[in-house]
């Protein structure tokens, strides 16, 4: 408190050494003398600092407690303690200090959620590559032990799992480039409406193979401004995974509504739904269904790239049957 006492305590008699100097300057040229006015000033000389010293004793004091209870809490970061948080007397100030509180401890729970889902995130990786891991090995030792009629079955299965190993690691580099922002470059307006037209004709075309459809109930006119390939990538995982659910025979069905708050765009499928429990946790990553041979983080990649355009995407089961993906963006994103 001591350095801080006497910077404040500085600045107090720089000011009034300041102020003085103006009003002498006054005085003298106003035609009184100098002599009057060394006499004022000495003789205050001795309340002037004895009231600037308990005015500014107080205002470091004033200071001082916020200032080390909010250092105590960034040590506690520091030291790997991301559950800290001020002093709730701070929050409850009515001054910029409280502001910086409430600041800090926003900052404090984003960099634990943050810390969380990167722990969450490694250990979801670790376990989803010693799988494949698991398995390509024992398809090495069966191919290097087993009958030479059996080579070209255990080549088949070392070729899926490579496949797989493979599609896990791009979609994980994918996630982590939109995290990233590695290339993202600057924002610009596109047309979104063609975008999704685009994305529902190519999954139309691979859906056939499966006796599936997928139609466009809706497409409004709606330009986003923001990076065509994230929300193409988005938009791609969220359709793709309805053809997947949706029964045989069945169609997907796409409605994009535009008005001058943003977009609306609507995926519903006539699968099986989802587990209203499990609603909350679908665009986490490594989160899928049963039976699913997919890695998990299509709608993960989707969440994300829609995150960075200001949006929100939820999920919810759909009247009857199945289920419906809507994302919400803004019509223009401002920097």
């Amino acid at each position: 408190m001591r350095r801080l006492f006497l910077v404040v305590f500085l600045w107090f008699w720089l000011t009034l050494i300041g102020v003085g100097t103006i009003l002498l300057f006054a005085v003298v040229h106003a035609g009184y003398g100098y002599r009057s006015i060394v006499r004022l000033t000495l003789h205050d000389f001795l309340l002037f600092s004895l009231a600037g010293g308990i005015f500014c004793y107080w205002i470091s004091r004033y200071l001082k407690t916020p200032l080390e209870k909010l250092g105590e809490a960034a040590a506690g970061i520091a030291e790997g303690r991301l559950d800290t948080r001020v002093d709730p007397s701070l929050t409850r100030r009515r001054d910029e200090i409280a502001d910086l509180a409430r600041n800090f401890d926003r900052m404090a729970e984003r960099i634990e959620s943050l810390v969380g889902a990167q722990r969450r995130l490694l250990g979801d990786v670790s376990h989803e590559l010693r799988s494949p891991l698991s398995r390509l090995i024992v398809a090495l030792g069966l191919a290097r032990r087993g009958a030479p009629e059996e080579a070209a079955e255990n080549l088949d299965r070392i070729a899926l799992e490579a496949r797989r190993l493979d599609a896990l690691i791009g979609q994980l580099l994918a996630l982590t480039r939109i995290g990233s922002g590695v290339d993202r470059g600057s924002p610009v307006p596109f047309d979104f409406t063609n975008l999704v037209q685009e994305v529902a004709a190519d999954a139309a075309f691979e859906a056939r193979a499966r006796n599936r459809s997928v139609v466009v109930r809706e497409a409004a006119e709606c330009t986003v401004t923001g990076f065509e390939d994230l929300l193409r990538s988005a938009v791609e995982n969220v359709v793709r995974n309805a053809v997947r659910y949706t029964a045989e025979g069945t169609a997907v069905e796409i409605a994009l509504r535009c008005d001058p708050q943003g977009a609306a765009l609507t995926v519903r499928d006539h699968g099986p739904g989802v587990p209203e429990n499990l609603l909350p946790k679908m665009f986490q990553p490594f989160q899928r269904a049963a039976d699913s041979d997919g890695a998990g983080l299509g709608l993960a990649i989707a969440e994300s790239a829609v995150a960075v355009h200001g949006g929100a995407i939820r999920a919810a089961n759909a009247p009857g049957d199945g289920l419906s993906v809507e994302i919400d963006l803004p019509a223009r994103r401002h920097h």
